[in-house]
């Protein structure tokens, strides 16, 4: 009989905090992860840091401990994406939750903005060393990073055409071969400029390209 080991019984986790992906979608995207197996990792979109925090738990499980983890994100500077992108309610809300007792805590107890930079560090406290948070928008940060050394791409931060389109040619125009990229909300009718976008770079770049549970395109270089 085969042994499953620890990061192939990995289960994706909420963390009571706010959510991107919720349990059957983060649970899709974790496995993804461990397919790919990959060792240094950049998340575009870090919200409130619970796919960061799944990640490296599995990237801690994968390489012994042996990992490197880069997360972009406006955080509670959010307000400067709004005009153009699709911003979740829960920041435009001011952190409404559906949960009275979430509310509660963190929003009076705690006064705690989960999407701020403060908030998400604290959260990934346990991986400070193999960890980088940047905060500031994807547009300037990305041409200033060497992205050769990712093994693996999380594109999920601004939502216009504009945004994801530079992020991809910047992207592929330095990743190495093997990198896969997965980019969220591909079939997101709200957000319809994601789709064009990644459309457009599987065209320019010749890319190999598949589509998981009708959300995740997983994209990388032939």
């Amino acid at each position: 009989m085969k042994h499953l080991s620890l990061q192939d019984n990995f289960k994706y986790k909420e963390y009571w905090r706010k959510a991107g992906l919720k349990k059957y979608y983060g649970q899709i995207f974790v496995d993804l992860v461990k397919q790919h197996n990959p060792k240094n990792f950049l998340e575009i979109g870090v919200f409130t840091g619970v796919t960061a925090r799944n990640v490296c738990e599995l990237l801690y499980l994968i390489n012994n401990k042996d990992f490197f983890y880069l997360g972009i994100d406006l955080f509670e500077d959010f307000h400067e994406a709004i005009s153009n992108e699709v911003v979740p309610e829960f920041l435009v809300k001011k952190q409404n939750f559906s949960n009275p007792l979430k509310s509660l805590v963190y929003n009076f107890l705690l006064k705690e903005k989960l999407n701020s930079l403060t908030s998400v560090s604290k959260f990934l406290k346990k991986f400070q060393n193999n960890i980088e948070l940047k905060k500031g928008n994807s547009l300037n940060i990305l041409p200033k990073t060497d992205l050769k050394i990712f093994d693996m791409i999380f594109v999920d931060g601004g939502h216009s055409y504009e945004t994801v389109k530079f992020e991809l040619d910047i992207i592929f125009k330095s990743i190495k071969d093997n990198c896969l990229v997965v980019c969220d909300d591909y079939s997101l009718q709200e957000a319809t400029g994601i789709k064009k976008a990644i459309d457009e770079t599987v065209r320019e770049n010749l890319c190999e390209f598949k589509v998981v549970a009708n959300r995740f395109a997983c994209l990388r270089k032939k």
